[in-house]
């Protein structure tokens, strides 16, 4: 009996572990969509809202914003916009 709880504990724990992982993503499919010149609102769409604002600067009558997601892997995706149209994205890795 002692076993057998053992043996379910660890199912349990196992399941909770490996659910939690999934709220992440692989953005592979996305990346293949993306063009400069998309709007921010069009890159969220496509790639979803769980993004971090990692900068915004004023340049004259310019603004720059960057976007980073990061997916399962822990590849960081950044996306420079620059009043409001993608100029530039990159991937790092950790």
């Amino acid at each position: 009996m002692k076993k057998i709880f053992l043996a379910l504990l660890v199912l349990v724990l196992s399941l909770t572990v490996l659910s939690s992982c999934g709220n992440t993503k692989a953005y592979n499919t996305q990346l293949k969509q993306i063009e400069l010149r998309m709007s921010r609102d069009q890159l969220v769409n496509l790639m979803g809202d769980k993004y971090q604002t990692t900068g915004q600067q004023r340049y004259g009558n310019d603004i720059v914003e960057t976007l980073e997601y990061v997916d399962r892997y822990k590849n960081h995706f950044f996306f420079e916009f620059e009043n409001d149209s993608l100029v530039r994205w990159w991937k790092e890795v950790e």
